[in-house]
């Protein structure tokens, strides 16, 4: 797994940077061009956004083996995939290998991400009916709402920009990250009634063996998905078991578990013992500064005020 932040002058070398795409790009409006790129690449999914200030025609083919979808960012203007507009909200599917022609216009600036299909499939298997998964795969446009995008984009940003500052993830953790992204967008497509209600005794029943979960792993937190395989349910039904239960999306409220524990180690142990640092990274905090403002949030107190034991 590799990130990296690139500029060129050159639209179609700025192309070719891009890893696993069979594709050109030409340069339709006169000037030097500047463009910029900044990607985290992996063997099992991708992640980039790119900025052109160019009018740009791009043509080639999708990445086999990959589901990708990209969505603009920003105020950036409309461009026209495979011959219709693209406005504003919209998110653009390519399936694998699925050819692609593309009218940029000056200072497009898209965002982009592709997940291994076949472990995109068999979990769309479990997340979605039959009815909806033919209508999946003949998808290749998602309207959303703007307010929705914008949630996802800063959720997609965010993780390319922890690897680019040195945090260290898992791939196998972004992975699920970027998997979470793309069945939640891919949901946009489905009639938001179809979605069967939940029952209270099986929704409390998943978030204890949830929580339970989460408590036996704290050293190396699951992510949603590893939880759903456990459990054996979609990800949709999990999500909407924790927010009839506790009122908190499962992300949330297992941070909140977390932190608990942290909380609890700390004042269980000496300062001389165990560091504040080496018990938050130990219980799955890679992040330090965002690890004591969600702590201080939480309990009203920074970590280093929490009584530690003598």
């Amino acid at each position: 797994m590799f990130a990296q932040c690139q500029r060129f002058n050159d639209v179609n070398v700025h192309a070719g940077a891009i890893v696993g795409w069979q594709q050109i790009y030409d340069q339709m409006s006169a000037g030097s061009a500047h463009t910029e790129l900044v990607h985290l690449t992996a063997e099992r999914f991708q992640v980039f956004r790119e900025v052109l200030d160019k009018r740009v025609v791009q043509h080639g083919a999708a990445p086999k083996g990959r589901l990708c979808l990209a969505m603009p960012v920003g105020g950036s203007s409309a461009n026209v995939f495979q011959g219709t507009t693209i406005g504003g909200a919209d998110v653009t599917v390519l399936h694998s290998g699925q050819e692609f022609f593309v009218h940029s216009t000056e200072g497009m600036d898209l965002l982009a991400v592709s997940v291994d299909a076949a472990r995109l499939g068999l979990l769309a298997e479990r997340e979605f009916t039959a009815p909806e998964l033919r209508k999946l795969n003949r998808c290749t446009r998602l309207n959303v709402s703007p307010q929705f995008l914008c949630g996802i984009r800063k959720q997609l940003q965010s993780i390319v920009s922890a690897v680019v500052q040195g945090d260290e993830l898992l791939e196998s953790q972004i992975e699920d990250l970027l998997l979470e992204c793309t069945l939640v967008l891919l949901e946009q497509v489905c009639e938001p009634g179809s979605r069967r209600s939940g029952n209270v005794a099986v929704s409390a029943y998943l978030v204890r063996q949830a929580h339970q979960m989460a408590m036996e792993f704290l050293d190396e937190p699951l992510s949603i998905l590893q939880i759903c395989d456990h459990l054996d349910v979609s990800r949709s039904t999990l999500q909407r078991s924790f927010l009839s239960v506790t009122g908190l999306r499962p992300v949330a409220y297992l941070r909140l578990v977390r932190l608990n524990a942290v909380r609890q180690r700390l004042q269980q142990t000496r300062a001389d013992e165990f560091t504040i640092a080496r018990v938050a990274y130990d219980l799955g905090f890679s992040h330090l500064g965002h690890f004591s403002g969600a702590y201080r949030h939480l309990f009203d107190e920074a970590p280093s005020h929490t009584h530690r034991a003598q």
